[in-house]
C-alpha cells in the first residue's frame, strides 16, 4: 500500500512537471519553484489523508477496547454477586465488540472454568496467550488450571515463563511454589514461597503456603511461628476460625494441649458450625488431663448425635477422639 502510494505521488509529480513547463522556452528558476510548490501541496494532501484515516482506525480501536473493557468489569461485578450467567452473556459481548480483549477473555475462561467448562477455558486462555505470549498474568492463570487438572509439567512451563517475563510476580513465585509442594519437594517450595513473600510481605496467601510446606516437612515450629504471624494479620475478635484451627493443630502437635484446646475454642466461637471445633477442644482437654472439662464439652455435642430416648452417657478418651476426627470430617 505504502509503495502503491509513492508510486502515485511520482506520476503525478511528472505530471506537473510536463504541464507547467513551457516546450518552447528553457525553465527558469521561477518554473522549479513552482512545480516544487505544486508538489509538496499535492503530496501533503496525500500524506494527510492517509494520515487521517490511520488515525480513525486507531480512535475506532480505542473505544471497542473502552467498551469492552467496560463490559468486563460488568462481569467482574457479576462474578462477585455470584451470577455466573450474566458474567456469561456480558463477557461474550465484551470479546463480540473487541476480540483482542485479553483481560476479557481471560476472565471469560474463569468463568467457563467456575462452569466445569475445563477444556473451553483452557481453549480461551490459550486464545489470550496468542494474542499476549508475554503476559505473565495469562501464564500463571493457565499453571493453575493445570495444577487443577494434574498437568504439573505443563504448569510449570507456564510458571517458569511468568516469572522469567515477571522476576518481581509474588503469584508467579506462588504457583511456581506450590508445583514443588505437590511433587513433594518442600524445601524448593519454600525457596518458591518465600520470593513471593519477599515481594508482598506479609501477604497471607504467601505465609499460608508457607505453613503448609512446613507441614509437609514436619516442623511444627515453624508452622505455629507462621500461624501466628497470619493472625497477627487480623483485628482481635475478626480471626477466620480456619486460622485458629490451624494454630491450635500447631499446639496439638507440638504437644501443647491446653493452649491447642482454648485455641480451638476461640475457633467454636466464631464459626457457624461450632461441633468440629469443640470435639478438637474436648479432645485436648482430655490430653491435657482436665477430664471434667473435656466431658462437659462433649455433652454439649453428643445429645445432638444420639437418639432421644438414649440417654448420654460419658465417653471414653478414645471415642472423644474418634468423634473429633469425624466432625472434622464433616466440615
Amino acid at each position: 500500500m505504502a509503495y502503491g502510494r509513492w508510486t502515485t505521488i511520482g506520476n503525478i509529480a511528472r505530471t506537473v512537471i510536463r504541464i507547467s513547463g513551457d516546450a518552447h522556452s528553457p525553465p527558469t528558476l521561477m518554473h522549479y519553484c513552482t512545480r516544487c510548490a505544486k508538489l509538496v501541496v499535492i503530496a501533503s494532501a496525500l500524506l494527510a489523508g492517509s494520515g487521517c484515516r490511520l488515525m480513525h482506525r486507531e480512535l475506532m480501536a480505542t473505544r471497542l477496547l473502552e467498551q469492552s473493557r467496560l463490559l468486563s468489569q460488568q462481569a467482574h461485578y457479576a462474578l462477585q454477586r455470584g451470577d455466573l450467567q450474566e458474567a456469561d452473556r456480558l463477557l461474550v459481548q465484551a470479546l463480540r465488540t473487541c476480540p483482542n480483549d485479553v483481560e476479557a477473555r481471560a476472565r471469560y475462561a474463569r468463568v467457563l472454568w467456575q462452569c466445569g467448562k475445563r477444556e473451553e477455558a483452557l481453549q480461551q486462555l490459550q486464545m489470550a496467550l496468542s494474542t499476549a505470549p508475554q503476559n505473565p498474568d495469562l501464564h500463571v492463570q493457565m499453571a493453575e488450571f493445570l495444577v487443577e487438572l494434574g498437568r504439573l509439567n505443563q504448569a510449570e512451563r507456564h510458571a517458569q515463563s511468568a516469572i522469567a517475563v515477571a522476576p518481581k510476580s509474588s503469584t508467579a513465585w506462588l504457583i511456581q511454589g506450590r508445583i514443588a509442594l505437590m511433587r513433594n519437594r518442600p524445601d524448593e517450595a519454600l525457596a518458591a514461597f518465600y520470593r513471593a513473600l519477599g515481594v508482598r510481605p506479609d501477604d497471607r496467601d504467601a505465609l499460608h503456603w508457607i505453613a503448609q510446606a512446613y507441614r509437609a516437612k514436619g516442623d511444627w515450629e515453624q508452622v505455629l511461628a507462621v500461624q501466628q504471624r497470619i493472625l497477627q494479620g487480623y483485628s482481635p475478635g475478626d480471626e477466620p476460625p480456619e486460622q485458629l484451627a490451624a494454630l491450635g493443630e500447631a499446639y496439638r502437635m507440638l504437644g501443647r494441649y491446653a493452649d491447642a484446646a482454648a485455641t480451638y475454642l476461640q475457633a467454636a466461637q466464631r464459626a457457624g458450625e461450632s461441633n468440629p471445633y469443640l470435639a478438637l477442644a474436648a479432645e485436648c482437654y482430655a490430653q491435657a488431663g482436665n477430664e471434667a472439662e473435656a466431658q462437659r464439652l462433649m455433652a454439649q455435642i453428643q445429645p445432638q448425635q444420639l437418639p432421644r430416648a438414649v440417654a448420654p452417657q460419658p465417653l471414653s478418651q478414645g471415642e472423644m477422639t474418634r468423634m473429633a476426627g469425624q466432625e472434622m470430617l464433616r466440615r
